[in-house]
Order: structure tokens, then sequence, then C-alpha cells
């Protein structure tokens, strides 16, 4: 298997990089599979390493959802700001020097003409002087205050996207399968070595029992017959085989109206047998053919 496959190696690569997602890089395998299977069984010999090979091929497609996969992860972020929260709500310490200047200030530009216009007012009016110096000052601080707010960042709101992009590591992926393929390689070489000792132990019989020195020679006999291209030859060589069945108690009988039921029988111009039969003990081994004749 893995010499098959790495022959569809660079077109295998092509298609897992081109592959978004592990579900279509399953799919990709897959694919692989079925054709690695298909050039695998034209190369065997026996059924029994095809079905093996077929079994092991099904186990492993059936793994092939444990292939780790994963490559780059790109994670892409969409509906708002990175940094969406809102920093200008702290009090810092510009912001409390600045107070303290504006609030100096107002002290010294207002203080002395407070204090004058105090002085100088009837002392049921004094309040009014109070009241409003100190509305002043507020109204400052107040305006300084909303300068600050109007300043400070705004705060941007709005629901966050993310879109998660997963890339196949192809190369992996080939390694993993070409991993879980030379497990099978090597199961299937030692089916293959048993078919073959197997086959080792069959040589010289014939289903299974050593061939006779009979046997042998009576084919030995028939093929020198075939060699030969002489016809007289040759049917002297086939009229052998009829001693050689007898010795092992098969008769061949020619057709005759009294072993008819022995043949299957059909139209001729003369009574002939076409194929004889053979029979063993008087049950029928093989139905021979005949011609019955007008």
């Amino acid at each position: 298997m893995t010499d098959l496959l790495e022959k569809d190696k660079d077109k295998l690569l092509t298609e897992l990089s081109a592959a978004a997602s592990a579900d279509k890089a399953i799919h990709v395998l897959e694919n692989e599979i079925d054709k690695l299977l298909l050039k695998h069984n034209e190369q065997c010999e026996t059924d029994r390493e095809r079905e093996s090979a077929a079994y092991m091929m099904q186990a492993v497609r059936l793994s092939l959802p444990l292939i780790d996969s994963n490559g780059k992860i790109k994670v892409w972020e969409s509906g708002g700001r990175k940094d969406d929260e809102d920093n200008g709500g702290s009090f810092k310490l510009s912001f409390l020097v600045l107070l303290i200047i504006g609030l100096a200030l107002c002290v010294f530009g207002f203080g002395p003409l407070m204090m004058d216009a105090y002085m100088s007012v009837e002392a049921n009016a004094r309040d009014q002087v109070i009241l409003h110096g100190g509305a002043t000052v507020v109204g400052l601080i107040a305006l300084y205050f909303s300068g600050y707010m109007y300043s400070r960042p705004k705060k941007v709101k709005g629901k966050k996207e993310y879109q998660v992009d997963i890339r196949v590591d192809a190369d992996r992926i080939y390694r993993n399968f070409r991993t879980a393929l030379l497990s099978v390689d090597q199961s299937l070489e030692e089916i293959s070595a048993a078919e073959r000792w197997k086959a080792r132990e069959k040589a010289g019989s014939i289903d299974g029992r050593t061939v006779t020195q009979s046997e042998l020679d009576l084919f030995s006999e028939l093929l020198a017959a075939a060699y030969s291209g002489d016809p007289e030859y040759a049917l002297e060589k086939v009229e052998q085989i009829k001693y050689f069945l007898h010795r092992q108690q098969i008769e061949v009988l020619d057709y005759s109206k009294e072993n008819a039921k022995y043949f299957d029988l059909m139209p001729g111009s003369k009574a002939a047998t076409i194929r004889p039969a053979m029979v063993a003990q008087g049950g029928l081994l093989k139905k021979g053919l005949a011609s019955t004749g007008r």
C-alpha cells in the first residue's frame, strides 16, 4: 500500500492542502483509500489477500477522524474595538494638578474682589455678596469638569464577533496516514507469506491429494499426443483414458437404448455418442451427450 501511496504523494498533498477543513481532508483520504485498494487487488494472487486488504482498509477508513489534522489557527475579530473599555474615567495626577491650579487662580482672582465688595457693602447685603461669589467659584469648577467629561474618550458599544480559521496540516496528515498504511502492509505481507507457503505445500498434488504415478503417466502420454500433431497417435493415447478410469472403478459408457437414461439426447442424422457417460457401481457420475438419429 505504501508503495502505491508514494506514487500519489504529490497529488494527495495538493488535495489535502486545498482542503479548508478536517472533514474535507477526511473525504480526500477516503477517495485515496478506494484507489489504493483497487490497485492493490489488481496485483493480488489470492482471494484471501484481497479480503484481508478490504477489512484492513475499512479499519483505516473508520480511524480517519482520529488523525490529527490541525495546522495554523487564525482568529478574526469584527464588530467592535479591541480596547473596548473606557480609559477616560480614572482620576489621574494631571487632572488633580490642573484642578488645584484652577482653584488657586479663582481664589487669587476673585478673592480680593470679594473681600472689597464684602467690606464696602452694607451689613444686610453681605450675604448676597457671599452667595454670588460662591456661585461663581462653583460655576467655574462645574465648567472645568464639564470640559473634562466632554473631552474624555467615548466608550464604543458593540458586540464583538470572532471567526476562527483553521487550516489543516497536509504534511502531518500524510505522515499519519502513511504510518497507518505501514501497519496494513506488515499484516498483508504476513498473509501473503502464509499463502505462498500454502501453495508450496500444494505443489505436486491434485485437489489436496498427492498425484499418483498412473495419473502422471496418463497426463504425460496425452501431452505427448498433443505435441506430436499426429491425429492417429493422439486418438490412440486418448483410448488410454478408458483404461485409466476403469482402474479407478469408473466405467465409460457409449450411447445405446439400454443406457439412454445416462445421456442428454439431441436430434441428429444418426444415433451416435457425442460424449460418453461415466458411471461408478451403477451410479451416474457424469452424464453423456448423444444424438438419437431419425
